[in-house]
């Protein structure tokens, strides 16, 4: 049974150059407790989350609302409508469908004008499209780093099946995917930083000016989007890699490089899973890193 409101918006928080995001709630879902904790023994992610009956964690599905220069960026499009029931079932899914979501909290999909998909996974990209096959974002460019795409399309075998390849194909076909490579800046002071680690093409978003100038008292933090380089405050510490992760070492190394940012320049931390309030801070310790307060 769901323990909170399946559609939910956030209160706006305002970043370093006036840019406001908003966390929109869309839906639930459950992943294995063992896959999503990977190397790290029960003994200490049980300290932070209870497995129900069937082994799976209660996670969110968050999508955040950037606005920026006069655009609207939505981050994620969760799991979407074209799932069977059988894995939804499997997976613990509610709700997930990004167009549903907006709309119940106020806000109009067709509005949008960039949707970032951190990798394309079916709890992050599985919303590109509507039931009908067709982009569920009509205005919107869908931001994704070239190496994801060309990873869909690759013949690993850790990673055929497990993509959403018939969704951005559609994008792509209908003239609204946006191939980006590496580090580019989608409007003044909203980033996208390509990641790897998770998957080949993983990306996370840098929001907030550098040096946002301005009058004194104008916001001055930044804030970044993790995507599934971390998915919750529960993976903080930088070696808790999932089994989910395709290349373990490789984001055990950009996790303790960013984390290490993150706490020192005092960066707000928005995570894809986290089922509690956002955003947080990350702060070092003697014993690592972890979520501050």
């Amino acid at each position: 049974m769901t323990v909170a409101a399946l559609h939910e918006i956030g209160d706006a928080r305002t970043f370093a150059g006036g840019i406001t995001v908003r966390v929109v709630r869309a839906g639930w879902f459950r992943p294995d407790a063992g896959g999503f904790f990977g190397v790290v023994p029960k003994p200490l992610w049980s300290r932070l989350v209870e497995a129900d009956e069937r082994g799976r964690v209660l996670c969110r599905l968050n999508l955040l609302l950037v606005e920026a220069s006069g655009k609207r960026i939505l981050v994620e499009t969760g799991t979407g409508v074209r799932m069977t029931e059988k894995d939804r079932d499997i997976k613990g899914v509610e709700g997930g469908d990004p167009v549903e979501a907006l709309r119940a909290v106020g806000e109009d999909p067709a509005s949008i004008d960039f949707v970032v998909v951190t990798h394309l996974h079916y709890d992050h990209a599985g919303g590109m499209l509507d039931a009908s096959g067709r982009p569920a974002f009509p205005n919107a460019r869908y931001v994704v780093q070239r190496d994801e795409a060309e990873a869909a399309h690759g013949d690993e075998l850790r990673v055929q099946g497990i993509m959403e390849v018939a969704q951005i194909d559609a994008v792509r076909a209908a003239g609204q995917l946006a191939e980006v490579n590496g580090e580019v800046e989608l409007v003044p002071g909203v980033q996208v930083l390509r990641t790897g680690g998770h998957t080949r093409g993983s990306q996370a978003i840098l929001i907030g000016l550098e040096r946002p100038g301005g009058r004194a008292g104008d916001p001055t933090q930044r804030a970044i989007m993790w995507g599934d380089l971390i998915p919750t405050r529960w993976q903080i510490p930088v070696r808790w890699t999932s089994a989910f992760d395709d290349y373990p070492i490789d984001a055990i190394e950009v996790r303790n490089e960013l984390v290490a940012r993150a706490a020192a320049e005092g960066w707000w931390s928005y995570f894809t899973h986290d089922p509690g309030e956002l955003p947080i801070r990350i702060e070092a310790t003697e014993r690592g890193y972890r979520a501050a307060g």
